[in-house]
């Protein structure tokens, strides 16, 4: 499925979220030796959605996404990964199931763990929750948001990129992150600028550089431990800037179901940061399920 989608396409309170986030609620929370910093919205006592990031980013990337889901009776959590945000960049392990494992550790702790769970990876963070099944914790749903599909080769270019380097200071990271993304709103320039004066430079190195080729987490998710566990896989497009090849697609859709695959219309490989209706309107879908209430897509 192919999907584009304006506010009009949201419910009408997820659409008002979204034009007007709020900040969400900061907390801390120790488990498995770590400290956790994360920012949450929501009743407490709907179902949780737990929501990770990628490589050098933090919980900032959700700063509209997140709000908007819990309009649609969400507990959302946004958590900062290890290395990265105002976890004051603690060392951690490069492996995917590593990273996994202790997440799964936070979310026992916090008491995510529960039948309703739903969880959306961003990239690195698509990644290691592709892994959380196999390190026994099987949420019903996981979103892979734009999981790259690359090769080693690649994914070491990537490491090239200026503005996937630490900052020393804020102001500097800001010049840098908005004259390399004009298209970005000032909130999304604030956030990234934010995350790369924060994030363990020699720890994303090892994560991209040491984990192989990469596969969408497609072979963790043939872990059996995944079989009953709903995941969908939403894309932006190869053309534009997106980490999935066309050429995979098809073998991706052939493993989760086509129903189960949706790529954003013109999306790179954040959407959520530039196609922020049509992201939180194909969460919503994978949300759902393939047997919930239907929503009104915007197709392209």
């Amino acid at each position: 499925m192919r999907l584009a989608a304006t506010a009009a396409d949201l419910p009408d309170a997820v659409a008002a979220a979204l034009a007007s986030p709020s900040a969400g609620e900061r907390e801390e929370l120790d488990a498995g030796g770590t400290t956790w910093p994360t920012t949450s919205w929501g009743y407490r006592g709907d179902p949780p959605l737990l929501l990770v990031h990628g490589v050098t980013s933090n919980e900032g990337i959700w700063w509209r996404v997140g709000p908007a889901l819990a309009a649609a009776d969400r507990r959302v959590i946004a958590v900062d990964m290890p290395g990265h945000g105002r976890t004051a960049r603690r060392p951690g392990s490069h492996r995917f199931a590593d990273t996994a494992a202790e997440l799964v550790a936070y979310a026992r702790a916090a008491g995510l763990d529960r039948p309703d769970l739903a969880v959306v990876g961003h990239s690195w963070g698509a990644m290691v929750s592709a892994h959380l099944p196999a390190a026994e914790l099987r949420p019903r749903t996981i979103v892979l948001l734009d999981p790259p599909y690359l090769t080693l080769g690649r994914l070491e270019a990537l490491t090239k990129e200026p503005t996937e380097r630490d900052y020393t200071t804020l102001d500097e990271a800001s010049v840098a992150v908005r004259a390399a993304n004009p298209s970005w709103s000032e909130g999304d320039v604030a956030a990234k600028a934010q995350a790369l004066t924060e994030f363990n430079p020699q720890l994303v190195l090892d994560v991209l550089l040491k984990n192989g080729n990469w596969d969408s987490g497609m072979s963790a998710l043939h872990d059996p431990k995944s079989r009953d566990v709903d995941v969908w896989l939403i894309r932006g497009e190869w053309s534009t800037g997106g980490f999935i090849p066309d050429s995979k697609v098809p073998a991706i859709e052939r493993q989760l179901g086509a129903d189960h695959v949706i790529t954003i219309a013109g999306g790179p490989h954040s959407p959520q940061r530039t196609h922020p209706e049509a992201t939180v309107l194909a969460i919503l879908k994978a949300l759902r399920g393939p047997d919930g209430t239907s929503l009104s897509l915007g197709s392209a």
